[in-house]
């Protein structure tokens, strides 16, 4: 899927939305949709063409790189 498809923006517009409730309120819940959404956004385009997460992990440690 390219970056033009109507999909992949209802998909990232989803996933700003969800770094937004997480930011305000971090819950596990919250957490939980955040990482599900990110997922599903990586089951549809190439690892390199995801957005930059901008919330670090629970308990403040960076995030793992790529493997």
């Amino acid at each position: 899927m390219n970056k033009n498809h109507p999909v992949y923006h209802s998909l990232v517009a989803r996933l700003e939305s969800l770094r937004d409730q997480y930011r305000h309120h971090p819950c596990e819940r919250n957490r939980y949709r955040l990482v599900r959404q990110e997922q599903l956004i990586a089951q549809w385009v190439a690892a390199s063409d995801l957005p930059s997460p901008t919330i670090p992990p629970m308990g403040g440690a960076p995030a793992p790189g790529p493997s």
